[in-house]
């Protein structure tokens, strides 16, 4: 079986799950494919006999680069189909946000798997959660559901695989759900503040231009954001210079307040057992 993997991820928490997956599917005797999305084509989507795609949750959804990738693909004509998602917080809709553009292509998605990830959103009330997830028995468990899928896959059972996330399938309607449909990028523009640029720390190495994932930062000499910003804050959380920052002073307490502990616990997937630190 030709497995391809096509995954988004700036912090390396989706990367460790889609690589635990993949070492299953190649003990197997699976030829297995792993991309990062800057490198993946339409041809990689289209052209293995199960796709997995994978994204960390970015505001209750799917990254707007993986919607996008996942819009413009070929249709997949009944391919089996997987998704997978890392979240630091409530994972609203992420997995079914792929699960519905894999439909409209004609995909079949046999199910969907979700690890904690560390969170390194720099809201001073939401970074840091889930420290050092996925860990040792996050991937253990990654590469539990790849076993299984290949055993449900092989087996030609039509159904969708038992272990799945129930929400990957099915969408849900809570209120994490509801909010990641306003959380829009011109939305998100407007409630959560742009990073701005101290210029004396900027030694114009040009790695936010690289790494923004909308090329939305162009060198004039220093970055400059344009108006295509989708608030992942990588340039801020990643410069190797600190020369970004934001005033977190008006959108923190009202994150803090949606996304505490209690709140998730209740009407997210948030544990009895687990915290958020």
């Amino acid at each position: 079986m030709d497995v391809s993997m096509i995954y988004f991820s700036q912090t390396g928490n989706t990367r460790k799950v889609a690589e635990a997956m993949a070492q299953v599917f190649e003990k197997q005797g699976h030829v297995v494919k792993t991309l990062p999305l800057g490198k993946a084509t339409p041809k990689d989507a289209a052209g293995a006999d199960l796709l997995g795609v994978g994204a960390p949750c970015f505001a209750g959804h799917a990254p707007t680069p993986v919607r996008g990738f996942l819009r413009d693909m070929p249709r997949l004509d009944g391919r089996r189909v997987f998704v997978f998602a890392t979240s630091g917080g409530a994972p609203g809709r992420v997995l079914y946000d792929m699960t519905r553009f894999l439909r409209r292509k004609g995909g079949d998605v046999v199910g969907g798997f979700l690890a904690r990830g560390e969170l390194f959103y720099p809201p001073p009330s939401l970074v840091g959660r889930f420290p050092g997830r996925p860990d040792e028995e996050d991937l253990a468990e990654a590469q539990r559901f790849a076993a299984s899928l290949a055993e449900h896959i092989s087996a030609g059972i039509p159904s969708p695989l038992p272990e799945s996330r129930p929400e990957a399938l099915k969408r849900r309607w809570g209120p994490y759900e509801i909010m990641s449909i306003i959380n829009t990028d011109a939305f998100l523009r407007l409630s959560t503040p742009k990073p701005k640029l101290n210029s004396d720390l900027c030694d114009q190495c040009r790695w936010c231009a690289k790494e923004c994932p909308v090329d939305n930062i162009d060198m004039q000499p220093y970055p400059v954001l344009g108006k295509r910003c989708i608030r992942c804050f990588r340039c801020l959380t990643g410069c190797p210079r600190k020369a970004f920052e934001a005033d977190w002073r008006f959108a923190n307490p009202v994150l803090g307040f949606i996304f505490n502990q209690s709140f998730e616990r209740r009407f997210g997937d948030l544990g009895k057992e687990e915290s958020l630190y």
